[in-house]
């Protein structure tokens, strides 16, 4: 599955390497397991915890997690990997990427909302101009910065 990613995760693809992974995790069933929702099962019987037998739930679902913890860690740089070593988790590797790669600043939106305000089409092609206006409103869009569609409308028959 790691070769539907077709890139790792560094610190300016965050976005991209976000959506890619959670589209294949999504479609696999197996979403739950980093974004939380799909919780670990007891690791005992609570009634009879015989000389500390695990469950089958738990062992299946540990397993599951550990092959998904293999697959994200081919989907990372270097870098992003030295930011999960001693995850025990799949959820706690989501959760420590997320917090290292997606994290924008003020002057980062800033920064982004003056790049998407100057893209003009010069010399490119239409279909060009409009993906890069796209991808500039998806950068912003993943910092929490909505705009309306009037508002890239009136930026791209501007530019």
């Amino acid at each position: 599955m790691s070769s539907s990613i077709t890139v790792k995760l560094d610190d300016s693809n965050y976005l991209v390497w976000s959506f890619q992974i959670n589209l294949l995790l999504d479609s696999h069933g197996i979403l739950g397991f980093v974004d939380g929702s799909r919780q670990c099962p007891p690791r005992f019987l609570d009634e009879a915890n015989i000389e500390g037998v695990e469950t089958d739930a738990y062992q299946v679902w540990k397993m599951h997690d550990r092959a998904l913890m293999q697959l994200l860690i081919a989907t990372l740089s270097s870098t992003a990997i030295s930011c999960v070593l001693g995850s025990t988790t799949s959820h706690a590797m989501w959760t420590n990427l997320k917090e290292r790669f997606s994290t924008v600043t003020k002057t980062t939106i800033f920064q982004m909302k003056t790049e998407l305000q100057n893209i003009q089409k010069g010399s490119d092609s239409v279909s060009v101009y409009l993906q890069r206006i796209k991808e500039a409103r998806d950068h912003l869009a993943a910092a929490g910065v909505r705009f309306d569609d009037d508002d890239i409308i009136i930026l791209a028959l501007k530019g």
